[in-house]
């Protein structure tokens, strides 16, 4: 199933389903424990998967846009293109972003001092030193910083495997905006597929990107967002 059907599904199943619940004050309709596959974003006419690049470029066109969405075009390909810059931060409230804790992991090293970690490039060894590894596994939520946050990061969890020239991802959110983020979100994380697969080309010259299994702890549409949710899938 493609993404936009995946998503109107999952937005249907929220407002149709959903359990009203308040979170931080704010009422949202939520559904638990969501788990779905998307695979690999295509483009007319390619057999083989996109590059990164090309990706990319069609994300600014438009390409991928879907009707409904809040993020389309340019803003969504800048958001999805931020992967590519592991020192960026949000500012304000939010105190990380994706790539910095993809990239640029605060943690502490087997001597005890605190260090910066490429988890993308941890994925990349972990996946060359053995293909059918099950260990290329990257964390976003880190306890000695987010124990006591308000904003901790959604995604926490992202597994890389690799099964007869095929890479997939495995995510889990604790947390995700059916309505506001869903989309940019999934198209944020093909990213990284299609760059982990680049990365391991020399590798592994067959390798394809598959596409991802999407869990989801608490799926939810917020209440102010109900409306226009609706309009999306015709309800």
């Amino acid at each position: 199933m493609n993404m936009e059907k995946t998503w109107k599904k999952l937005l249907k199943e929220i407002i149709t389903n959903g359990h009203l619940h308040t979170k931080d004050d704010t009422l949202i309709h939520e559904i638990i424990g969501a788990h779905e596959f998307l695979p690999a974003p295509v483009a007319h006419g390619l057999t083989n998967n996109l590059s990164s690049e090309q990706y990319l470029d069609l994300i600014k066109k438009g390409y991928f846009d879907i009707d409904g969405a809040v993020m389309h075009g340019e803003a969504l390909h800048d958001y999805v293109a931020s992967l590519d810059d592991k020192f960026i931060i949000d500012g304000g409230d939010f105190v990380y972003t994706y790539p910095e804790r993809l990239m640029n992991y605060t943690t502490v090293d087997r001597f005890g001092e605190i260090t910066q970690v490429d988890q993308l490039e941890i994925l990349k060894y972990r996946l060359t030193e053995n293909s059918g590894s099950n260990r290329a596994v990257a964390t976003l939520y880190n306890c000695g910083l987010d124990g006591v946050e308000a904003h901790i990061p959604c995604l926490n969890w992202i597994q890389a495997l690799i099964r007869d020239d095929k890479l997939t991802l495995t995510i889990m959110f604790r947390s995700n905006d059916c309505y506001g983020a869903w989309t940019s979100n999934m198209m944020f994380i093909h990213y990284i597929g299609f760059k982990l697969v680049e990365s391991l080309k020399e590798e592994y010259p067959l390798l394809q990107y598959h596409g991802l299994y999407y869990n989801a702890s608490s799926l939810h549409i917020y209440d102010n967002d109900l409306r226009a949710a609706k309009k999306v899938v015709d309800l």
